[in-house]
């Protein structure tokens, strides 16, 4: 009973939190806009706040690591708390002003940063290894909900309530986000590489990585992800439906819509079964599959049956939410069994420093060979690299035996 209350105060907490989080994110540009006029300004103002929170997290994850990571969820939320009931009272008694908006919102960023390496690394203390797959699968759920509804809770909140009152939501579910932090049963880092300077410990993060073949292959392969496939909502979908295929809005919404089902759907599964390590590297090759499957359908069907392509590929959505699922929470579970729970806050930091950079660069690079061949060409090339990327891994590990299974043989 305990253990479940754990589970539930954990998934609970961390739900919470990201539909606080997601409120906030989507109401402040709109709030940017309002009261600036300038798509210019606020594009600056993302990229002020987002760059620090970026080149920080391999430093956060160093200091992390040895403090206690229950007391640094409920902290987060904490702050969070001060920083929005600050906010709220300036914009009460000084209306908007942009550069202490600039300063709230630098702040909770990083702050945002801190919660999520913690609430990654905190899973292996607080349950069983053998339950850790399940958990993810169920966690996934609930952040999959939570960004499906933070979008339009935000929007109605806003232009109905406006920017203050969304801000006074956040403050509450970040208070009950804290109180069920303070639920959790925790085991605290019994490490002591704090006596080791922290030049050498932030080294070490790296060393952690590169020493484990397996690991650093699974490391490389969720890179491989968010470069090649991430770039899929911000340019490759887009670029089809609206492109190539000149689709109206309402229909290209519904392929986000597929791809969220899918994700719940597999979440589920992974939660209810934990099946998604056996199925991890067919996840991988179907997902490369889905990919050229799309660029050669719209090729094929662009001049012949463009509704056919709409109807094929809102199929090939779905099941790329599917499999997409399949290998981010096995390789997320994985992590957190390979990984000593002593070094965990250091690796994943250091893994959400490397996701962060990949996702823009990838995304450059979508846009840039989209422009030179025509996106659902470019598309197409991006699961074939992808393709031959995760052969050529899973040829480096074959030979490589652990005591769980990590290779996704069936």
């Amino acid at each position: 009973m305990e253990k479940k209350l754990n589970e539930i105060s954990f998934i609970g907490a961390r739900f919470i939190n990201l539909l606080g989080s997601g409120i906030y994110n989507i109401c402040i540009p709109l709030f940017l806009l309002k009261n600036t006029g300038s798509v210019l300004v606020t594009s600056v103002f993302f990229s002020v706040i987002q760059l620090p929170s970026i080149f920080l997290l391999p430093f956060l994850g160093v200091w992390m690591e040895n403090k206690n990571l229950k007391y640094c969820l409920i902290f987060s939320n904490a702050l969070s708390i001060f920083l929005f009931l600050l906010l709220n009272v300036s914009l009460i008694n000084y209306g908007f002003n942009f550069y202490f908006l600039l300063a709230i919102s630098f702040i909770e960023k990083i702050n945002s940063s801190m919660f999520n390496v913690a609430s990654s690394s905190i899973v292996s203390r607080i349950i069983s290894k053998d339950k850790i797959a399940k958990l993810n699968g169920t966690k996934s759920v609930f952040d999959n909900i939570a960004y499906l509804m933070a979008p339009a809770l935000g929007a109605v909140l806003y232009g109905n309530l406006g920017f203050s009152f969304a801000v006074w939501l956040n403050i509450f579910s970040y208070i009950i986000s804290m109180i069920l932090s303070l639920i959790l049963d925790y085991k605290p880092n019994s490490s002591t590489s704090d006596k080791e300077s922290f030049h050498i410990r932030l080294k070490k993060g790296f060393k952690i990585i590169a020493a484990d073949k397996q690991l650093f292959v699974f490391f490389t392969l969720f890179m491989v992800l968010n470069f090649l496939v991430s770039p899929t909502e911000e340019v490759f979908a887009p670029g089809i439906m609206k492109s190539v295929y000149n689709f109206d809005d309402t229909l290209y919404g519904w392929t986000g819509t597929a791809v969220s089902a899918g994700v719940i759907v597999a979440s589920v599964v992974i939660g209810m079964k934990d099946k998604g390590n056996s199925i991890m590297k067919l996840s991988l090759y179907m997902q490369s599959g889905i990919m050229i499957f799309t660029g050669v359908f719209s090729i094929i069907l662009l001049k012949y049956n463009p509704d056919l392509f709409y109807f094929i590929y809102l199929i090939l959505c779905f099941l790329s939410g599917i499999f997409a699922t399949f290998v981010n929470v096995p390789l997320m579970s994985n992590f957190q069994i390979m990984v000593d729970k002593n070094y965990q806050a250091r690796f994943f930091s250091i893994l959400s420093f490397f996701s962060s950079l990949m996702i823009p660069i990838g995304t450059l690079f979508a846009g840039v060979m989209s422009k030179a061949l025509r996106t659902d060409i470019a598309y197409l090339l991006n699961g074939v690299i992808m393709f031959v990327i995760v052969y050529m891994a899973f040829r480096k590990i074959q030979n490589k035996t652990k005591n769980y299974d990590i290779t996704g043989e069936m």
